[in-house]
């Protein structure tokens, strides 16, 4: 933003106060700096000295802010169209990204559950086979045992003899 100056009819005088001006707007002042923005550059250097010489003077430059003002107000509203338009482009890529991304979301969930399934499957398949090799476990050292008490039943007739 950007300061300029703009003359104001106060207190029954012409003042030049300070206004924040956006870049557009000072290039758009400067552009259209051809034309006369106030009183006395309206009238000329030559300045009526009779009432109506003065009254049409200041209708004029009246009439010129009007326009001025009508101008401006045209801009105002060509840029709140602007400021619609691309709300309304945002909005929309939002509103893609959202479909997008709860679409994503929603095959990240099913692919982790998926994977869950998977994994508490094949956990219990493992779990079984560690059942049945314990089990299996327990029954050779029982052979084991079994053996290993024949082995020394065996020692002891071929020991005796």
């Amino acid at each position: 933003m950007t300061a300029t100056w703009i003359r104001e009819f106060s207190d029954h005088r012409w003042v030049e106060l300070p206004i924040p001006l956006s870049r557009r707007m000072v290039h758009r002042l400067q552009s259209s700096s051809s034309k006369p923005t106030t009183m006395d550059a309206t009238m000329g250097s030559i300045a009526p000295t009779g009432l109506k010489g003065k009254l049409a003077a200041l209708e004029d430059f009246i009439s010129m802010q009007n326009e001025e003002l009508a101008a401006q107000r045209q801009e105002i509203e060509s840029l709140r169209g602007d400021k619609a338009g691309i709300e309304e482009h945002y909005q929309g890529q939002l509103q893609e990204l959202k479909k997008t991304m709860v679409g994503d979301v929603q095959r990240l969930q099913d692919e982790v559950k998926r994977h869950f399934a998977q994994q508490k499957a094949e956990n219990a398949r493992l779990q079984q086979q560690i059942t049945t090799l314990k089990g299996e476990k327990t029954s050779l050292q029982q052979q084991i045992l079994g053996l290993q008490r024949r082995i020394q039943e065996i020692e002891e007739q071929v020991g005796a003899d």
